[in-house]
C-alpha cells in the first residue's frame, strides 16, 4: 500500500515536471549587433578563380554528358532532359545553350526538325517525314527508330580534349 502511494507521488510529480516543462517559455533569441556587416557578394578577385575550363573539367566527369548511350560526343542537336505531365505531356529539351532548357507540347517542333508525337514514362517518341524516333531520359541518341531514318551528321559536342 505505501509501495503504491509512492509510486503514485512519484508519477504525479514527473506528469507535473512535464508539464511545467512544456509550458515554460524557450529563451529569448540573440540580439543582433548594430556594427555587424551586412551580406555582399565577394570581391571580383574571389570570383575570377572560378574559370569556364575549372568547370568544362568538372563536368566532364558527368555521365550524362554524352557518354551514357553512345561514345563520348555522339549526341543529337538536343537531348531530352526531362518529362513533364503538368498543363499537358510535354518534354523539357536541352540544347548547345545548357542555361536555357525548352518546353516542348505534344505536336510541337525540336530543334532538329522533328515533330514531338509523344511523350510518357521515361520516354519520347518523334517522327520527322518517314522517320520514328524514340528516346529515352539521360540518353545520348535515340534508342530506338523506324521507318526511312538517314542519319545526319551530328555536331561534335561535349567537352573539347
Amino acid at each position: 500500500m505505501i509501495a503504491r502511494r509512492i509510486w503514485l507521488a512519484l508519477g504525479g510529480a514527473l506528469l507535473a515536471g512535464v508539464a511545467a516543462g512544456a509550458a515554460w517559455p524557450p529563451p529569448p533569441l540573440p540580439k543582433t549587433q548594430a556594427g555587424s556587416a551586412a551580406w555582399s557578394l565577394p570581391p571580383a578577385a574571389d570570383m575570377l578563380r572560378h574559370v569556364p575550363q575549372d568547370m568544362a573539367a568538372v563536368t566532364a566527369q558527368f555521365r550524362w554528358k554524352g557518354e551514357a548511350g553512345g561514345a563520348l560526343g555522339e549526341r543529337s542537336t538536343w537531348r531530352l532532359a526531362g518529362i513533364v505531365s503538368k498543363d499537358g505531356p510535354a518534354i523539357l529539351v536541352m540544347t548547345d545553350k545548357p542555361d536555357s532548357p525548352q518546353r516542348i507540347a505534344i505536336g510541337g517542333r525540336l530543334p532538329d526538325g522533328s515533330v514531338l508525337e509523344s511523350a510518357h514514362g521515361d520516354h519520347a517518341t518523334t517522327r520527322r517525314d518517314a522517320c520514328t524516333k524514340t528516346y529515352q531520359l539521360f540518353q545520348a541518341e535515340a534508342v530506338d527508330s523506324s521507318g526511312k531514318c538517314e542519319e545526319p551528321e551530328a555536331p561534335a559536342q561535349g567537352n573539347a580534349q
